[in-house]
């Protein structure tokens, strides 16, 4: 088994999370590190898992299932619910993906219409979204729970930059049963979605530095995510890291071109946390061809590393509309 080779350490905006290791065969694992508070207040860091459960089913439709919500095949699809996601692996909408809604043998029924331009034999891969508690277990990163002085937080930011709060309990403390609640409810949130390729942020009080543990398998195609207006959390879907411009970053945000001010900024977050931004810069503004360059300096900046298990935030102008970027998929050697 080889392993992959981990970037070192990276802070990311709210955040930086680490990573150590994934296997290539293709279960692995990878370590976040949870920033700690520096004595007073609370850090915030981003980390996002980046490796994704097994494949439940994958194969090629025997429908055309362009702009359809039915995507048929020629048998062996399993019983399959909403917490499950269906991801084209193949061709131009390759790392696109909804959520599935039911299954029979031979047919699966998505929450979304897929993609224009597809064809019979469209190839899909089909497996468990991650969620709170596949990410997290049971409290594996030790976060401080519900009933104590200060209690730590996992958040989601939402499209409309509202945050929803998830924190720990146990019956120790008052809960029904060991696990995730929402703050707002106290309802079970154990299998609340991580979507692809987004992150999440722990918001850690203590002046503890906190490590936990994530696995699954190694993703290698690649994987859509939406940007909103404001702020949204990504995290890194590379199983080994890449640099920010192998990421797909300088033709997927929107750019730089000399002039304007409505560019996308990718940020990152130090343990203390203090920000680095990027922009993507277009052809011909630090070279020949787009490339990241860093906002403090003024100077190109693709080589810098996006470790694996770690997060960043897109900054997107309020004027801007949502659309979708494309995060490159691990390249695994042999």
């Amino acid at each position: 088994m080889k392993p992959i080779i981990p970037f070192a350490l990276l802070g990311a905006l709210l955040a930086v999370g680490a990573a150590d290791a994934a296997a290539t065969d293709p279960v692995g694992y990878i370590t976040h590190t949870v920033a700690p508070n520096g004595g007073s207040g609370s850090a915030l860091t981003i980390v996002g898992p980046t490796l994704i459960q097994p494949t439940s089913f994958a194969g090629a439709s025997t429908n055309n299932p362009s702009s359809s919500t039915t995507v048929n095949f020629s048998g062996g699809v399993p019983a399959l619910n909403s917490t499950y996601y269906l991801e084209i692996t193949s061709g131009p909408s390759e790392g696109w993906w909804t959520t599935v809604i039911s299954s029979t043998a031979t047919s699966v029924t998505t929450n979304d219409a897929l993609p224009a331009g597809l064809a019979v034999g469209t190839a899909v891969e089909i497996r468990k979204h991650n969620t709170v508690l596949s990410f997290l277990g049971q409290n594996t990163p030790g976060l401080a729970a519900f009933g104590s002085p200060n209690p730590d937080e996992v958040q989601f930011l939402n499209p409309d930059q509202s945050l929803t709060s998830v924190i720990y309990a146990t019956t120790a403390g008052g809960a029904p049963a060991d696990g995730w609640y929402f703050t707002s409810d106290f309802s079970s949130a154990d299998g609340k979605v991580i979507e692809p390729g987004t992150g999440v942020i722990i918001k850690n009080n203590s002046n503890s530095t906190l490590t936990f543990t994530s696995t699954g398998e190694v993703k290698t195609t690649d994987t859509e995510v939406d940007v909103f207006p404001g702020l949204t959390l990504l995290a890194q879907t590379a199983g080994a890291g890449a640099s920010i411009d192998n990421t797909g970053f300088p033709t997927e945000l929107i750019q730089f071109d000399g002039s304007n001010s409505d560019f996308d900024q990718l940020q990152f977050l130090a343990p203390s946390q203090a920000l680095t931004s990027y922009a993507a810069l277009a052809p011909g503004v630090a070279g020949p061809a787009a490339t990241m360059g860093n906002l403090g300096t003024g100077l190109p900046a693709g080589a810098d590393a996006f470790p694996e298990g770690t997060g960043a935030i897109i900054k997107r102008d309020p004027s801007k509309l949502a659309s979708p970027i494309t995060l490159q998929g691990s390249v695994v050697a042999p």
